[in-house]
């Protein structure tokens, strides 16, 4: 038997939030104006789907074993939305409510499935970032404006998860000590363009 070469061979369980992340306000709107009036009907006129997130899930679903949406939002509103949007057969489970650290760890540990194989995807340090990694689950941002003074590893938008997926493979089977980050795996080729760029006068 072979294995498919697109199977993701470091990150097997893929965890993402929903508001900010896979889905953002039309331009123009914040989100506090969604929260005066947090009703499913509202949601559907008030959101819209990040730039390539559908085209993102359809790739990562076919890279992972598990895909799943942990959302602190209301079921009623993010049904709505995920039907809305026609992305809830990507989904394994929607995680609502709680801590998402201990949520996603209940999850994997119920499974039977590692967790330094998974990975959650969010927008907001205080409930996707600290609790996941307190859990001992890697997490990484998607680049919001509010989220650029948090020194963590990001990403552009979900679009970019499926390079960041290869990426993170490439430094599993790279050579000697696996790097902790994806940064950390490709310094040396910055290092490299920075001294091309040095040595050019640029």
């Amino acid at each position: 038997m072979t294995v498919d070469a697109r199977r993701s061979r470091r990150f097997k369980h893929v965890f993402l939030d929903a508001e900010g992340t896979i889905y953002v306000p039309h331009r123009g709107k914040s989100t506090w104006e969604f929260w005066a009036d947090p009703s499913p009907e509202h949601a559907k006129d008030f959101f819209r789907l990040d730039e390539g997130v559908a085209e993102a899930l359809a790739s990562v679903r076919a890279r992972v074993d598990s895909l799943c949406v942990v959302s602190k939002n209301s079921k009623a509103v993010l049904d709505a939305l995920l039907d809305d949007f026609g992305i809830r057969d990507y989904f394994d489970e929607v995680i609502l409510n709680g801590d998402k650290g201990k949520k996603i760890s209940r999850y994997l540990s119920e499974r039977g499935y590692d967790h330094n194989e998974a990975v959650m995807v969010g927008d907001t340090p205080a409930l996707d970032l600290y609790p996941v990694r307190r859990a001992g689950i890697e997490a990484i941002l998607v680049d919001r404006p509010y989220n650029r003074g948090e020194d963590a590893e990001r990403i552009k938008g979900v679009r970019d998860l499926p390079s960041w997926l290869r990426i993170a493979d490439l430094a599993e089977k790279a050579d000697g000590p696996r790097a902790t980050t994806l940064d950390d795996f490709l310094a040396p080729a910055l290092k490299g363009t920075q001294r091309l760029i040095s040595a050019s006068g640029c």
